[in-house]
């Protein structure tokens, strides 16, 4: 039987970190960090006295430019408009290219360059990277997706199948000073709203995190902008670990497009329950009314009120083992 880790997605988790790499306090802390930076370089360059050599200003002024674009771009995320600081997340890694060009060697210890490279610019470039991660298909994966001059992209833009989980913890704990702000304990409880539905390519109708009709299995959440057009699910159809096994060496999964419905993500008001799998067999009464998943490979999940009998799909591994995903 396939890993049963792909049918336990914790869907509190990752609509958590969904929206927390969208808040606008993420913003902020982004610009918190190019201020930090700013007054250690600064800092550190006139105690060498070389705050006027080369480009060691235009470098402090840049960390300082780009405090004030993250933060301007929060502000205008609280009013519904993304694209400042979709652009600003998007330049990070320009801007750094142009910084480690410098002949910082010729002033700073090897310590100091270090501390700039890995852990200052190190940083920034993650809390970056999640932002525009996050941001990506809401931007522009409707256009490409419906655009049938270019016949469509297949390429996850943004966390593809559970990845955001794995960046969270990846970066979490990484660095001395934790990066992020860390997840409630315990969660807020989400629930996936089906009074509210909207295809891709149809005008997105509220910001926030959605949920595909597809189901969780081989696809993700994602983050959708009101006003402009939904886009499509990303079906993972090769994990890096196949890739890796077939000699290949991309950095992230093969995926491809697909056009489906989504359904909102919202806070129920409760706090989650402890992580606990909720399972139920053929024949059996169905315990709690939610979208439920069969344990086997390419079963579709079925949408079950309390009471009712659950389906028996004529498993090839015996009696069909049903497990509850989320809230419907």
């Amino acid at each position: 039987m396939k890993n049963e880790k792909e049918y336990m997605r914790n869907l509190n988790l990752e609509a958590a970190i969904w929206y927390l790499f969208t808040s606008a306090e993420f913003f902020e802390a982004a610009a918190c960090e190019c201020e930090k930076t700013m007054e250690w370089f600064g800092s550190l360059a006139i105690s060498r006295k070389v705050s006027d050599f080369g480009r060691n200003n235009q470098i402090y002024e840049k960390f300082k430019q780009r405090a004030r674009d993250f933060k301007r771009g929060a502000e205008l995320a609280r009013l519904g408009d993304y694209e400042l600081i979709w652009e600003i997340a998007g330049c990070i890694n320009g801007d750094v290219r142009g910084m480690m060009e410098q002949p910082l060697h010729s002033w700073m210890t090897e310590a100091e360059h270090r501390e700039f490279e890995r852990v200052r610019i190190g940083r920034l470039i993650t809390y970056a990277g999640q932002i525009e991660s996050a941001l990506n298909n809401a931007m522009t994966g409707a256009e490409i997706f419906l655009d049938e001059g270019s016949g469509g992209d297949s390429d996850d833009n943004g966390f593809p199948g559970e990845e955001i989980v794995e960046w969270y913890n990846e970066y979490i704990n990484f660095y001395k000073d934790p990066i992020f702000q860390k997840l409630p304990d315990p969660l807020p409880e989400y629930v996936v709203d089906t009074s509210v539905a909207c295809r891709t390519g149809d005008e997105v109708p509220w910001t926030g995190v959605w949920y595909p009709s597809t189901g969780l299995e081989h696809h993700s959440l994602t983050f959708a902008i009101k006003g402009l057009r939904m886009q499509p699910a990303y079906k993972v159809i090769k994990t890096n670990e196949e890739l890796e096994a077939e000699g290949g060496s991309c950095a992230t999964p093969e995926t491809v497009a697909v056009a489906t419905t989504w359904h909102p993500i919202i806070p129920s008001g409760r706090q989650a329950e402890a992580e606990k799998e909720l399972r139920a067999k053929a024949g059996e009464l169905c315990p709690k009314t939610g979208i439920w998943k069969p344990l086997e490979p390419g079963a579709a999940q079925r949408t079950y009120k309390v009471g009712e009998a659950m389906a028996n799909l004529g498993s090839a591994y015996g009696i069909t083992v049903w497990c509850w995903i989320a809230d419907c």
